[in-house]
């Protein structure tokens, strides 16, 4: 008959303890950020780094029309273009920010914000991209890119931003 002795089970629950130790020092950690694949995607694109992530709307604007909602086909083009090159690389999860010019009353531009960011996300789920995957924020007039004084300066500020987060 085999004994167990209280030393002998100290010894076999400490190796047990030590082996469990072993394994999970071997775990690989999963992996944060961006890779250099997915970064250089985002740099073709015209994504910039941010602050915030990288952003594709400081050097190539997606513009509406004064108390437009809805994307032009060429705008509508872009963010397919940037959908399918993102979802190419593994980026799956994006933010979406609509901005107006400071037209109006903020309670409707920031409406309107956020109706122009669900335009953005409803190109991005046509071309795969999951919708509770994309975060939308409506902002309103509150982050312009240039002096709401000009026509010009108005039109640069009606956009939307597509967001990545760099971790």
């Amino acid at each position: 008959m085999f004994s167990v002795t209280q030393r002998s089970l100290r010894f076999f629950t400490l190796t047990l303890f030590m082996a469990m130790l072993a394994l999970t020092g071997c775990q690989t950690a999963p992996q944060k950020g961006l890779t250099p694949a997915q970064i250089a995607v985002l740099k073709q694109q015209g994504f910039e780094l941010t602050d915030e992530g990288w952003a594709f709307g400081l050097s190539g604007k997606v513009l509406f029309g004064s108390d437009v909602e809805s994307l032009n086909a060429q705008s509508t083009e872009i963010v397919e273009r940037i959908g399918k090159a993102l979802l190419g690389v593994g980026i799956d999860r994006v933010r979406v920010d609509g901005h107006t010019d400071a037209s109006g009353k903020e309670a409707y531009n920031q409406q309107l914000s956020m109706r122009r960011a669900k335009s953005v996300r409803n190109v991005l789920t046509r071309v795969g991209m999951r919708e509770e995957n994309v975060q939308l924020r409506g902002l309103g007039s509150s982050v312009p890119v240039a002096s709401n004084k000009t026509a010009s300066g108005r039109t640069e500020n009606r956009r939307v931003a597509i967001v990545v987060s760099a971790d």
